[in-house]
């Protein structure tokens, strides 16, 4: 995720967007934009980094698209995610589109041919030397920034007569365009746009069978039958599943993926989108939430939920809070100021207030630091820990399954040898860009030798670096391990690693050696 300098053009299509090649990396034909709180995608035209462009950490777009992030913020980061794909945009099941400057006949074949990424905004695109427009005016499913056409999207061409009442049925409504607007300055630094869950715990989640179990039975509960035969059987008071769920443990160990897995198994794999509606996945983070103004995170906060509950009463509304920690602090800190404390009672209010078809995820690595009646918002809490070596050795093999010779690697080798690393580590530092530049290089350029990416050749790579994650955490953290009394798992966690890393704790050695008598936690982690 790169920040970037918008320049706002006129001389370009509005479905395309213009950012130098060396900036985006080989083979990106694709990124999405976040800017005040709304995300988006593109398409790309790389352009060449020579100096007469001037292009650098610059992105050119139409001046339309301006209108889906409610104008340009110079004093807010425009994002670009460069390793966005297209299977994260929503299909289109239907839209209405009003046109005078291209036939229908032949702006219809265009959009499906190209799997035209559509906003609602007056949409321009190229027709030989010209660009011609066509406003989009409605597009189903709704709650989505960028939508994707297809050969079964429904393409309804309307008159001028309906776009004006489309338009403004939408303003009487205070929708105003995509993005958000000058009146509704809460959402501006919220990213809450609806995401389609792309992350499932068969695929791309390694271990954690304990948080697997836990995210079946708490999905099994929406399940009007299933919780109906408990009630028949147990009664009623083995059906409380407070619509929340609460992630902790240290940091890179895939708790947002889990949260993405459970939206994902929600959509797909239960029958929630019958009895409720399209599943979709909101993800904020705390910190994002956050403002230096009195009040301002507050109302951020609220005009989440009611975003939340809007996506909600459509269907079926996972929220995620990354960070949590961060909007809930404990308010018998006397360190803390008075905005931070209503800014805790401001999200208690909301965790009271949530509906049947909202499911509330936190995740945090300082379970800790948070109010304590916070906590008892989030009734199910799970802890995800480092992996073990068996569960690295699946982390490998999801990263490395479509390497050419992948059937041939020592996994639980690799597997052995990383224990210690978090999986974020494994992603980050040995697998990522240092790896794809060793790749690229030893194909164009002559001066190198072809690399044989077998299992000798990754634990070189692993030799050449130390995992820092877990002894920085287990470094932060042990000053707090007394108010870990409350998180049994987490406690052994930090304890047994203080140990194994040398780190000494201030609780002092007769704490310590009681510690090393019980057992470490028995998670196993995921990517």
């Amino acid at each position: 995720m790169l920040n970037y300098t918008p320049i706002v053009k006129q001389d370009q299509p509005s479905s395309r967007i213009k950012i130098g090649k060396k900036k985006l990396g080989p083979g990106v034909d694709l990124v999405e934009i976040r800017h005040r709180g709304t995300r988006a995608h593109f398409y790309v035209d790389p352009v060449d980094d020579a100096v007469v462009d001037e292009i650098g950490n610059k992105v050119k777009l139409h001046r339309n698209v301006a209108d889906i992030f409610g104008g340009i913020d110079r004093g807010s980061d425009f994002k670009i995610d460069a390793k966005a794909t297209k299977r994260e945009i929503e299909v289109c099941d239907s839209v209405k589109i009003f046109t005078n400057e291209v036939a229908e006949e032949e702006l219809e074949p265009f959009l499906r041919e190209n799997d035209y990424l559509l906003h609602q905004i007056e949409e321009v695109v190229p027709r030989g030397d010209d660009l011609v427009t066509f406003t989009v005016a409605e597009m189903s499913p709704t709650g989505y920034t960028t939508l994707r056409v297809t050969d079964a999207t429904d393409i309804e061409f309307i008159d001028t007569g309906e776009l004006r009442e489309l338009e403004s049925a939408r303003d009487g409504r205070g929708a105003g365009g995509a993005g958000p607007t000058q009146d509704d300055e809460e959402s501006v630094s919220v990213n809450l746009d609806p995401k389609k869950p792309t992350v499932s715990f068969e695929d791309d989640v390694a271990g954690l069978s304990e948080v697997k179990r836990t995210a079946e039975m708490l999905l099994a509960l929406f399940d009007p039958a299933v919780r109906n035969e408990v009630v028949e059987r147990y009664s009623d008071e083995f059906t409380s599943r407070g619509n929340s769920m609460m992630l902790y443990g240290p940091p890179g160990c895939g708790k947002t993926l889990v949260s993405e897995a459970i939206a994902y198994e929600a959509k797909y794999n239960t029958n929630i989108e019958e009895d409720f509606g399209e599943v979709k996945f909101l993800e904020v983070k705390g910190s994002d939430v956050l403002s230096k103004y009195s009040g301002e995170s507050e109302k951020r906060v609220e005009a989440i939920f009611e975003k939340a509950h809007g996506v909600a009463q459509e269907g079926f509304a996972v929220l995620f809070f990354d960070e949590v920690e961060t909007l809930i602090p404990d308010r018998s800190d006397d360190s803390l100021q008075r905005h931070e404390r209503s800014l805790t009672n401001a999200f208690l209010q909301e965790m009271n207030e949530i509906e049947d078809n909202l499911l509330v995820i936190g995740a945090t690595n300082m379970p800790f630091s948070i109010d304590p009646a916070a906590t008892r918002r989030f009734p199910i809490q799970q802890f995800i820990p480092q992996p073990d070596a068996a569960v690295m050795a699946e982390v490998w093999r999801k990263h490395l399954n479509e390497l050419t010779g992948a059937g041939q690697i020592d996994y639980e080798r690799l597997g052995e040898a990383s224990v210690g690393y978090t999986p974020a580590e494994i992603a980050d530092r040995v697998l990522g860009s240092e790896f794809q530049r060793e790749l690229v290089e030893s194909v164009y350029r002559s001066d190198r030798d072809p690399i044989e990416p077998d299992t000798e050749y990754f634990s070189s790579r692993l030799a050449e670096t130390e995992p820092k994650t877990i002894r920085q955490y287990v470094t932060s953290v042990r000053d707090q391990l007394d108010d870990i009394e409350g998180y049994p798992e987490m406690r052994r966690y930090v304890e047994q690693q203080a140990a194994d890393l040398g780190i000494s704790l201030s609780r002092g050695p007769s704490a310590l050696e009681s510690a090393l008598g019980e057992s470490a936690s028995g998670g196993d982690g995921s990517i």
